[in-house]
């Protein structure tokens, strides 16, 4: 067995164990330390899962293509997300250590769920993902939107989880494997039945609560206004990762003979999340609310990669998670600036951010017009390959309904321009000044251009993502 596989995820416990001692030990003056040993912990992940090899450990784990790509993105999301909260004043009412000990766990869960080639390995690193962030929705239980926002969350992912292992335990039952390569021996071999049918299909269910599909997403739009906004981001970008990651490691290595049985189901449910995602997020006043249900579209858009199942399309679903990361990050970047210096999420205080500061303003619109998919943004480019890999399968009916539902995503951004560039401030005392500490206006530069490259220049990365799927088929 070769532990350097491991190199990545053991960098990253030994940095979760240094923060929770470092937390103990320091007087509160220097606990800010913790953030930067946090980071120094990331990056040394990072680097370590770069300079990584390809290989398998034990047959339960791998270090593919596909596993270092995701890693890659859940571990640029847990450094942006701990600068972007670095200065967010409605996290350090809470213990700080606290914070980063949960977000450490569930980027952890995150980095295993990427790479496991085993039911059991999945299902205890989707449980390590998922917890620590219903623990930090609810991190101000003060707050009843936060307390309330924890609880939906915590019920629908218990109710997820239990569902995601009732299918577990069918195909067990049906196959007699846990590991996926045995499965899939199995199926063509011809164990196939309606106990297998019906255990992917409850695990498809349980995959849809982590994801945000409808019927499966009434947990977010709570969740994603009651918790602090640094862990509003880290929730949209990285939980999708992780969660599509483990789509896609169970329908590649697992169940490629039932294509013609789980394709049809998500693209129905693609269909069905992009138009209720969009249509609800036209009313919303509060902007973690809006972006909730943009989040919820989104999902609709990326699962439009797994119908899409070859090298093409999920190539595209790759490269669009990586502009969905640079792009969201942005949009919560600027909600985070807003908020800690007017403590409102609400669209309204938002109202003349052009005028009081320039810079958030160009990042926000840039940042929700690459949502809608204007181009040269990021969202274009990722979009445009997203929808010619679907078209190229046949789904034509499914490419027309993600046009419209673009399309009609794009009036509810422009409300929000609008309330940033055209309406002035109601009063003066409505329009203080907006300071952005230096670790956020890191982060709002890093995505911006992320935003940029991604849109005009993204033949190398479309390549990344192309090398990262390859193998799988």
């Amino acid at each position: 067995m070769n532990w350097l596989l491991l190199l990545p995820e053991l960098i990253l416990a030994a940095t979760l164990g240094a923060v929770l001692l470092a937390d103990l030990i320091l007087p509160p003056a220097r606990r800010s330390w913790l953030a930067g040993l946090t980071l120094a912990g990331t990056a040394a992940a990072l680097v370590a899962l770069i300079a990584s090899a390809p290989g398998t450990f034990g047959g339960v784990f791998t270090n593919d293509g596909l596993a270092r790509f995701i890693k890659v993105i859940v571990l640029a999301a847990l450094g942006l997300v701990v600068l972007s909260a670095w200065s967010f004043d409605l996290v350090w009412r809470r213990p700080w250590g606290e914070f980063l000990v949960l977000l450490l766990a569930g980027a952890l869960g995150m980095l295993f769920l990427a790479s496991g080639q085993e039911l059991v390995l999945l299902y205890v690193a989707l449980e390590l993902a998922t917890f620590p962030l219903v623990l930090l929705t609810a991190y101000r239980p003060a707050d009843v939107k936060s307390a309330e926002g924890g609880l939906k969350f915590l019920i629908l992912a218990t109710l997820g989880s239990a569902v995601f292992l009732f299918g577990v335990s069918l195909v067990y039952a049906a196959t007699g494997a846990t590991r996926l390569v045995d499965i899939s021996a199995a199926l063509a071999a011809g164990q196939t039945g309606p106990v297998l049918l019906m255990g992917l299909l409850s695990i498809l269910a349980g995959m849809g609560f982590k994801l945000a599909l409808v019927p499966f997403h009434m947990w977010v739009p709570d969740a994603y206004e009651g918790a602090p906004t640094p862990v509003t981001a880290f929730l949209s970008v990285a939980s999708k990762s992780a969660g599509l990651v483990l789509a896609i490691r169970l329908l590649a290595n697992a169940f490629p003979d039932l294509r013609v049985e789980w394709s049809g189901v998500l693209a129905a449910l693609a269909a069905l999340t992009m138009c209720l995602g969009n249509f609800a997020a036209i009313p919303q006043t509060n902007i973690k609310r809006l972006l909730a249900y943009s989040s919820i579209a989104q999902a609709g858009y990326l699962i439009m990669g797994l119908v899409a199942f070859q090298v093409m399309g999920l190539s595209a679903l790759l490269f669009y998670l990586a502009a969905y990361l640079v792009t969201n990050l942005a949009a919560f970047g600027v909600v985070i600036a807003v908020e800690r210096v007017t403590g409102s999420t609400d669209i309204e205080a938002y109202r003349g951010l052009a005028q009081r500061a320039p810079r958030m303003g160009l990042v926000l619109m840039l940042a929700l017009l690459s949502l809608a998919g204007i181009p040269p943004l990021a969202g274009f480019t990722a979009k445009f390959y997203l929808f010619a890999a679907v078209y190229g399968q046949g789904y034509i009916w499914l490419v027309i309904v993600a046009v419209l539902n673009s399309a009609l995503s794009l009036y509810y951004y422009l409300r929000v321009i609008r309330v940033v560039y055209i309406e002035p401030p109601a009063t003066a005392a409505s329009a203080p000044a907006l300071p952005v500490p230096i670790p956020l206006a890191l982060v709002l530069t890093l995505c911006l251009i992320g935003i940029l490259v991604l849109g005009v220049y993204p033949g190398p990365w479309v390549d990344l993502a192309r090398a990262a799927v390859v193998s799988l088929f």
